[in-house]
């Protein structure tokens, strides 16, 4: 990965970042790096690379929904339904910081963060919707507790209490989350 004592600065420069950024093998450093760098938005400049992170931006947010679906729809317990919602979380976070980033002008800033708000608040409204077929309420609890729109402050999982002893409660693993039995499991699409 190439690496700039101060970050990227010319157009060239920043095209490498972005092409790193697309691969997304060194999302960290290359973070790292975006947050040192100054860009002139003078000229053509402005335009091509608010068109390349904001397709960027298009591209990472799809992947993440076909990923939260996928995820989803193989879920057999709490703990991977959480665990779904809170890689969607962090690529929600990543991308949530990459928008905040001051080289950036205010107008993208803008553009940038309303994309992954808007994504998150359509997805935790489809989540919300899926969840009201699950008669165990379950779902709906994991959801409110681990909710998509919190991307921007990464916290800890959180599982809702289990019914107490005296209420008959059938296991996760022979109740899946849209509360057919077992044997009668049907594939959701959680996103539209």
């Amino acid at each position: 990965m190439p690496m700039f004592s101060s970050g990227p600065i010319t157009y060239a420069q920043w095209t490498q970042c972005l092409d790193l950024l697309a691969s997304g093998l060194h999302d960290d450093s290359v973070l790292a790096q975006m947050e040192q760098g100054t860009l002139s938005w003078s000229g053509g400049v402005g335009p091509l690379f608010a068109q390349r992170i904001s397709d960027e931006f298009t591209s990472r947010l799809t992947r993440c929904s076909q990923l939260l679906t996928r995820d989803l729809s193989a879920s057999t317990d709490d703990a991977s339904v959480v665990r779904a919602i809170l890689n969607a979380r962090q690529t929600l976070y990543f991308l949530h910081r990459i928008a905040q980033l001051t080289v950036f002008a205010d107008t993208l800033r803008m553009h940038l963060t309303g994309e992954v708000r808007k994504f998150a608040e359509r997805s935790q409204q489809s989540l919300e919707d899926s969840a009201r077929a699950d008669r165990s309420g379950r779902l709906r609890l994991l959801l409110r507790h681990n909710n998509l729109l919190r991307y921007d402050c990464l916290v800890q999982p959180v599982l809702p209490p289990l019914p107490d002893a005296s209420t008959p409660t059938v296991p996760p693993s022979a109740m899946p989350l849209n509360g057919t039995p077992t044997g009668a499991r049907h594939r959701r699409n959680i996103l539209s």
